[in-house]
């Protein structure tokens, strides 16, 4: 028996991959296509392989049982019609201690002799020709290169290690010393307050059968994930890959910041664990693969606002990039209701004896006026700023705007509740 034959009617067959794949409604979370069984599974699997996109449950047969119905290790392989393995002595799974660690940053002759290789690399890209080609191929925008120093490295370098302020390091297969390897390719730097702190190359020559990584790691950078975007309270976007949270934030940085970790196994510094912790939803969107629903019961143990949201097609965010709008819509289908006025923190209405505090009251009238027109109330530089969308009759700009300033004292000293925005330059 199969675990299709666990299963109700209504899975259907969707493609012929690891001996035949089919899709249906989740037994735990719903769903319409969101859950995978492959009973045939080349792995040898008992039962099969099945995969939620969903809620990250995974594994073959008798962990369907297990989960499911509730069964034994021995009574789940007897429905099956398996042999139970002999399995030793009794394991008791150590409690998960885990702390977040700060970042580790590179040196400073590190850090210069990285900076000067991304500016000259940035130089490049910006110059056009065949590394602005590849990344307007890859989603990316002429002014995200730009701000973000991303670059292209025509041609593979192999630098000495004392310029990059490395010490000596012996290739013990040929004898010779190594080298800091810097293949050609889309150079993606991580900043650290301005600073480059890590660098991953996307190589150019990559391709399916290379035994050689698509991302290479300039050697010794920091340890520490890519944070796009961030904001104090702003929902997130966690991914694998850097290219794939430049991606994100590219097409929906005003609404949620997007941090990437490296692989499915990585975890937040200290900095980015507590923007997770106060984040109201952390979407957890690692590849939709064996290691990436490997990765969520993790999030699901450490963060309360975690939510599993992978691709709804494809493996990551670069396979949504066929679909103009596509990315941002997966986005924000993935938020809670949205603050629209920035200033849901107030009560629903003030107290009569209230003490009069400059501006409370105009705070209020404000709060009405932001729901019925669109406008929104941020901290900016600093200070609180009303926005208007585009095109507002001239009288509702001139009596918001009157009310705002009656407002600026009170909201001037609750700043810390307004939403933050990023002021765009350029």
């Amino acid at each position: 028996m199969t675990i299709m034959g666990l299963l109700p009617a209504g899975l259907k067959y969707v493609s012929g991959t690891s001996g035949g794949e089919n899709a249906g409604p989740c037994p735990w979370c719903g769903g319409e296509d969101r859950f995978r069984v492959w009973p045939d599974h080349p792995s040898g699997a008992t039962g099969g392989r099945f995969l939620c996109r969903g809620c990250g449950r995974q594994g073959d047969g008798i962990a369907f049982l297990m989960e499911r119905e509730g069964l034994s290790y021995p009574d789940a392989c007897k429905r099956l019609g398996a042999t139970p393995k002999a399995t030793g002595a009794v394991r008791t799974r150590k409690p998960d201690t885990w702390e977040p660690k700060p970042a580790v940053l590179p040196g400073d002759v590190w850090t210069t002799r990285a900076g000067q290789f991304v500016d000259r690399c940035a130089a490049a890209l910006a110059a056009g020709g065949s590394g602005m080609d590849y990344a307007r191929g890859r989603g990316l925008t002429a002014k995200t290169c730009a701000t973000l120093r991303i670059g292209w490295n025509p041609s593979d370098l192999y630098e000495n290690r004392a310029a990059w302020g490395l010490p000596p390091e012996m290739n013990p297969r040929t004898g010779k010393g190594r080298r800091v390897w810097l293949p050609s390719g889309l150079v993606i730097p991580t900043l650290c307050d301005g600073q480059v702190a890590a660098i991953k190359i996307r190589r150019s020559a990559w391709t399916p059968e290379d035994q050689l990584p698509k991302y290479a790691a300039v050697s010794s950078g920091g340890k520490l994930p890519m944070v796009l975007a961030p904001g104090k309270g702003k929902p997130c976007v966690v991914v694998e890959s850097e290219l794939d949270a430049i991606l994100a934030a590219q097409e929906a940085r005003d609404a949620v910041f997007c941090v990437a970790l490296g692989t499915a196994k990585g975890k937040p510094d200290t900095a980015a664990h507590a923007l997770f912790m106060a984040a109201p939803v952390v979407l957890v969107a690692l590849d939709f693969d064996k290691a990436g629903a490997g990765g969520w019961p993790w999030w699901r143990e450490h963060y309360a606002n975690a939510k599993r949201w992978p691709v709804p097609a494809g493996k990551d965010v670069g396979d949504l990039l066929a679909e103009p709008g596509m990315v941002r819509a997966w986005i924000m289908a993935g938020l809670p209701e949205a603050d629209t006025t920035g200033l849901s923190w107030l009560p629903s209405s003030p107290e009569i004896d209230h003490p009069d505090f400059e501006g409370w009251w105009a705070a209020f009238d404000l709060v009405d006026l932001a729901r019925s027109h669109g406008l929104r109330v941020v901290l900016a530089e600093g200070r609180p700023h009303l926005l208007f969308r585009a095109n507002h009759h001239p009288d509702l700009v001139s009596y918001a705007g009157s009310l705002f300033a009656d407002a600026f004292p009170f909201l001037e000293q609750h700043k810390g509740e307004l939403p933050m925005q990023e002021v765009q330059h350029g």
